[in-house]
């Protein structure tokens, strides 16, 4: 018996092994090759054979079973020779199932990060779990234009709210290096809502361009106005700047700067009431920020120009240089250069002279601009705080608070059925960008280009029609 006790061959050496069984034992009669095979299986197999097996068994048993007494030395090997076929077989049946296994274990990973990505875009960019895409809007007309492109009246498709969109091309911003600036600017919106401000409702972006979604000033920027009206009455003029530092005191109670405070990035609602915008390079006080030298010239206070530390005194000196605009049709300090405006800065201090002041202008109203627009900082007016503004004779008994609940009736009222800007401007201005934006447009299809806007995507609609219900800190009314 010990002749036949081999295995089902697993190697080419088991084979081997198996021919060189005792050939004589094979000529005992089928019921003894099937009783010795039975038995090696059951030695070798604790638990019941598979179908395969069974199939195996049965082969080996008709094969037994077509054999005679006088078999010949070729029939005696040829049992080997089965086994080992149907061993092969059966390898290559678990070969195939361990690739569907693998197969299916893959398509599972690739599943599971998917879902993983997912979750991740909607918990760092969408919140509420809505794609904010260009073709939820309708695009009305152009009603302005930007630095990195147009802004345009728009209307929500789903709500029907109408609000501006700027639309800037990556292409300008990668071109003129401001992708801090414009990532700055939607990260700071995102941290404001004030009625003073134009506040942010959506940011998002596709191949080509990044778009906000902002509150619509129907009224126009103060630049246009002043360029038509040339001058403004003193009433007007103190019903802006009040406007104007509402919506810096609450800025500046955030910590921030705006440091670009000029009448084009002043806009008026169709009721006549002021508010701020474009915070592209506004940035969050700190004591080291020297560098921090971006602005307009014509506004930017005399430390800005000189490279120095600044604060929030920087805002006022804008708005007193506004106010001298508004009183006499002229900024204090001019030039065609940075540096020639420096220069006159350096020179001398100018100041509203008594002679200076229109008629049905106050002496208080003078004192008020000319203590706002000094050079040094700590002898300008809200250096040591806003309420220093508040409390100045020429807002003596001024109503705040209905200002800030928007009750009082505005001096000046923009047309009801213009939007209030100029079209020859923004034409000349397109075509100078739509130059630039052509020889900087392959940069685009850089991926590691696009990775520098990750994260830009906002929708703050929830919070949208809520309304505003601030109070101004520390205010006494």
């Amino acid at each position: 018996m010990k002749g036949l006790n081999y295995k089902f061959p697993h190697s080419r050496q088991d084979s081997g092994q198996a021919n060189r069984g005792d050939k004589s034992l094979v000529n005992q009669g089928n019921q003894g090759a099937q009783n010795i095979h039975n038995n090696r299986w059951n030695e070798h197999n604790d638990h019941s054979p598979s179908p395969l097996m069974h199939a195996m068994q049965k082969i080996s048993v008709q094969s037994s079973q077509s054999t005679s007494a006088n078999h010949s030395k070729k029939s005696s090997i040829s049992k080997p020779k089965q086994t080992q076929q149907m061993s092969f077989l059966n390898y290559l049946i678990l070969k195939k199932e361990d690739e569907e296994q693998e197969k299916q274990a893959i398509q599972q990973q690739q599943n599971q990060h998917k879902q993983q990505q997912s979750q991740f875009m909607q918990n760092n960019y969408f919140p509420n779990e809505v794609i904010v895409q260009r073709n939820m809007f309708n695009f009305l007309y152009v009603i302005g234009i930007g630095g990195f492109g147009k802004v345009w009246r728009v209307e929500h498709k789903k709500n029907a709210q109408t609000y501006a969109m700027k639309e800037m091309s990556k292409a300008l911003i990668i071109a003129k290096k401001s992708v801090n600036s414009v990532m700055n600017e939607r990260s700071i919106l995102s941290n404001l809502k004030h009625p003073y401000l134009v506040n942010i409702y959506f940011a998002f972006q596709d191949r080509e361009n990044l778009f906000l979604v902002l509150d619509y000033m129907q009224g126009g920027d103060l630049r246009y106005h002043i360029g038509r009206m040339r001058r403004f009455s003193e009433d007007q003029t103190r019903f802006f700047m009040a406007c104007i530092f509402l919506g810096l005191e609450h800025m500046h109670s955030k910590n921030i700067i705006h440091r670009d405070i000029k009448p084009e990035n002043l806009v008026l609602d169709k009721n006549g009431y002021v508010r701020i915008t474009d915070l592209g390079i506004a940035r969050v006080l700190r004591p080291d920020n020297a560098q921090d030298t971006s602005g307009t010239p014509g506004y930017m206070a005399p430390e800005v120009m000189c490279r120095q530390n600044h604060s929030y005194a920087v805002d006022y000196f804008a708005l007193g240089v506004i106010g001298y605009e508004f009183m006499l049709g002229k900024r204090p300090y001019t030039g065609r250069s940075r540096k020639e405006i420096r220069d006159q800065i350096l020179a001398k201090q100018v100041q509203i002279k008594r002679s200076e002041i229109p008629d049905n202008w106050s002496l208080e109203s003078a004192d008020f601009i000319n203590r706002l627009i000094q050079r040094k900082p700590a002898n300008r007016l809200g250096f040591n705080g806003p309420q220093e503004l508040r409390q100045h004779s020429w807002f003596k008994n001024f109503p705040w608070q209905k200002l800030y609940n928007k009750e009082l009736k505005a001096p000046f009222i923009p047309h009801q059925t213009e939007d209030n800007f100029d079209a020859r401007q923004i034409s000349i201005e397109d075509e100078e960008n739509n130059e630039l934006i052509q020889q900087n447009a392959i940069m685009l299809r850089r991926n590691s280009i696009q990775a520098l806007f990750n994260g830009y995507e906002l929708d703050n609609f929830t919070q949208a029609n809520e309304p505003i219900k601030q109070q101004l800190n520390n205010s006494n009314y």
